[in-house]
């Protein structure tokens, strides 16, 4: 229920304040489908994260009564309560602070469970990062919460033996793949980089052609090359393709040969079952790889019948 899953939440809001005090509770988005807490923080990790789960699901567990105290003012409420938690920027006149019985204090108009017991069970099931020091910190309660528990340890379970690392050891195994991922990347741009410095060149009717067929490089560091030469090159056309599970066709010119490049690949992909486009200087596409050699004779036909 809507009650007990906001009761949930002042609970682990008041959990996460008691051990990082800083934080700031900027929003409850909650509706039928959705339970999301938005905080501001310097820093939010799955550690903290953790112990504000046990602290809440504690006092869950403590069946803690649910009270509701009416003040005449913020600053009143302030003052008897003190580490009220309240989003003083909405509030104006008589305020209704509610009291999970010593644990949270909170000004809140919505309603809640008349005890924490109620719950169940409190899971965050994702954090993510909203805005520059925000935080979104989506949750369940209850039996969609336990449920919920069970998917999420079949998946942790599921990915120990994935990585065949012991369950105890499986972070650290994660965090050293990524870093070893991290840097094959590195090798595999500077790679990329040196193989595209030595794209062959031709001349036809006086215009220079950069033509070469790479496999699986970056294609971004091979997108920026064309650039380069479309930029520092006079009567140049450059066409290259990069093969992976299929081809990446860029077509380029520089801006002193007159034909679209765009509208041409295009044309030319779309007889392939290929799709791609672009602007007039610069296009891109992908096509089978079986069909690389036939796309790239009729591309320069095209180039130079206009």
């Amino acid at each position: 229920m809507m009650r007990a899953a906001h009761t949930a939440e002042h609970l682990f809001a008041g959990s996460l304040r008691i051990i990082q005090p800083s934080i700031k509770i900027v929003k409850v988005d909650q509706s039928e489908d959705r339970n999301s807490l938005f905080i501001e923080a310097e820093s939010l990790d799955w550690d903290t994260v953790l112990k504000a789960e046990k602290r809440a699901n504690q006092a869950i567990s403590e069946n803690r009564v649910v009270r509701e105290h009416f003040l005449p003012s913020l600053e009143e409420a302030k003052q008897r309560f003190l580490g009220l938690r309240a989003m003083e920027e909405r509030i104006s006149g008589e305020v209704r602070v509610v009291e999970i019985d010593g644990y949270d204090y909170a000004a809140c108009s919505r309603e809640h469970a008349p005890n924490s017991g109620e719950c169940g069970f409190f899971l965050v099931t994702r954090v993510v990062k909203a805005g520059q020091k925000g935080f979104q910190v989506d949750f369940a309660v209850g039996d969609e919460a336990k449920m919920k528990a069970l998917e999420l340890s079949k998946i942790i379970l599921n990915i120990v033996d994935i990585l065949g690392a012991p369950l105890g050891s499986v972070e650290k195994t994660a965090e050293n793949m990524v870093s070893e991922l991290d840097g094959l990347r590195r090798r595999f741009a500077s790679m990329s980089e040196q193989a595209a410095e030595e794209i062959p060149v031709s001349e036809r009717s006086g215009v220079k052609i950069y033509s070469k067929t790479f496999e699986g490089l970056d294609i971004k560091r091979l997108m920026k090359k064309v650039g380069e030469l479309t930029e520092q090159q006079t009567k140049a056309v450059v066409l290259i393709a990069n093969l992976t599970e299929d081809a990446t066709v860029i077509l380029a010119r520089s801006k002193d040969v007159g034909f679209d490049a765009g509208a041409l690949l295009r044309s030319v992909l779309s007889r392939y079952g290929g799709r791609g486009g672009g602007r007039p200087e610069f296009a891109s596409g992908r096509v089978d790889l079986s069909k690389v050699d036939a796309v790239f004779q009729d591309l320069l036909n095209g180039v130079f019948s206009t």
